[in-house]
């Protein structure tokens, strides 16, 4: 059983007693990473071997699936989690839900309009503490 689940059985009569697994969670709200991937071009001049030129391409944003198809969700501790992880509050949902990039022009150039712009975008994870956490997981590893 991991660290953060416990068993708790509290004054149930004896036919309605059972296991019951609790989650415990730390500080405010339950924060989700939702993954995306995103193309880059990058363009090589095979005279001189040298790459040239890497181009994002923002607008081609896609989510990121496993090899079953499932979206890719994490907690904030980065451990993955099944999008039904909680039926009752659907953070996980909800989150994707929030995450997904929208247009609001016909035309689709740049990054999302509901992302924060993309000179806001961080090129990995720096020394916070959520690199620590990050370069401890698979991102593919199954959902719990």
């Amino acid at each position: 059983m991991s660290e953060d689940m416990h068993l708790a059985v509290d004054d149930l009569e004896e036919e309605e007693a059972g296991i019951v697994i609790v989650e415990e969670r730390d500080g405010p709200p339950r924060r989700r990473w939702v993954r995306y991937v995103m193309p880059v071009m990058v363009e090589v001049d095979p005279d001189t071997d040298q790459i040239t030129r890497v181009v994002t391409l923002p607008e081609e944003i896609r989510d990121d699936r496993d090899d079953l198809g499932h979206f890719c969700v994490y907690d904030e501790r980065f451990i993955r989690r099944h999008m039904d992880h909680d039926p009752v509050d659907q953070p996980e949902l909800h989150a994707w839900n929030l995450a997904e990039p929208r247009w609001n022009e016909g035309v689709q150039v740049g990054g999302p309009d509901n992302w924060p712009s993309s000179s806001q975008w961080e090129e990995g994870f720096d020394l916070t503490e959520a690199d620590d956490a990050y370069a401890e997981v698979n991102p593919y590893t199954d959902p719990k």
